[in-house]
């Protein structure tokens, strides 16, 4: 009965396949990987707006601390009209379709299909998209080789589902970093600040609560301790206001480039950071394992950038 049922499992997810496995080895300079950072950045439309968001950091804390530093959200606005734009729309839509306890077996729907569908249509009409497609091309990378290659392979490596535990199909990348997990007692991924506020703005309902800042980058990036239904996260970090779009191709594009532990060194608004990628082997492929921004050393051209209003 058990390989009646995987059988039908993995036929339900023939969509994902794609001939591309190995990613090839392709030299690209830390200056190239921070430029076109910088690039995504520039071109960035959907981001959120000074105006359109309000953040209260309030009390520092540290990995070791169980305290609670903050007894207010962290998002204490955000303008609704962010959610109409249809990156963030399509992304919103997602976030029903996981479970987040590690070890409970994750089933794709065709209505689910057709969601992540939507959103890769969405992400890659935008211009992020665009200049990571140029840049991928002019390094002959195989991915790169028209368009439905690259969304073939971008479906592949972030929804394709893979077992963290047990063999069950219980996580893919795009859960673990966008929308967090539930794992041995702790908050697994979760490296998205969209997602955090939504948890967040629904109260009890989420029995999400945020406990206070380890780090702060202006309206830019912050590294936070929250919990989430109980389970404790002791240092999470994530881009702020950015959307969905640029997260999900930088983080793409150190995947591609830097994944492993030498990290992917970046600047976000003039604030350096280090993307940190794992990726994820399983029956032969490699998918998205994590990745998340690791904050580095305050600068002056940090405080310059986001002494103003965002460009």
């Amino acid at each position: 009965m058990f390989n009646i049922l995987l059988i039908i499992i993995l036929l339900e997810f023939l969509p994902f396949t794609t001939k591309q496995q190995a990613l090839p080895n392709i030299y690209v300079t830390d200056y190239e990987i921070i430029d076109i950072v910088n690039t995504f950045y520039q071109y960035d439309y959907n981001a959120a707006r000074k105006n359109e968001i309000s953040i209260n950091y309030q009390g520092h804390t540290n990995l070791q601390s169980m305290d609670d530093c903050a007894p207010s959200p962290l998002f204490t606005y955000v303008d609704p009209n962010i959610e109409k734009r249809p990156t963030f729309l399509t992304f919103r839509r997602l976030m029903n379709n996981y479970n987040p306890k590690v070890g409970v077996q994750e089933t794709i729907t065709k209505k689910e299909m057709i969601e992540i569908d939507a959103f890769l249509t969405s992400i890659m009409n935008t211009t992020i998209a665009k200049q990571l497609f140029i840049f991928l091309n002019s390094k002959n990378h195989p991915y790169a080789k028209d368009r439905n290659t690259l969304v073939e392979n971008l479906k592949q490596i972030w929804f394709h589902p893979y077992s963290r535990s047990r063999g069950i199909l219980d996580s893919s990348g795009f859960e673990h970093v966008f929308m967090g997990e539930l794992k041995n007692n702790e908050v697994s991924g979760l490296h998205n600040w969209y997602r955090f506020y939504v948890l967040e703005s629904r109260g009890r309902d989420s029995n999400f609560d945020y406990k206070g800042y380890i780090i702060k980058r202006f309206g830019t990036m912050g590294s936070v301790k929250f919990s989430w239904r109980g389970y404790y996260k002791k240092g999470g970090s994530f881009f702020i206001a950015t959307s969905p779009e640029f997260d999900f191709f930088t983080f793409t594009l150190c995947f591609l480039f830097r994944r492993g532990s030498n990290g992917c060194n970046i600047e976000v608004n003039g604030c350096p950071a280090t993307i940190t990628v794992h990726d994820f082997q399983y029956n032969n492929r490699i998918f998205v394992g994590s990745a998340y921004p690791n904050i580095g050393s305050m600068t002056e051209e940090c405080k310059f950038y986001n002494a103003g209003d965002r460009k």
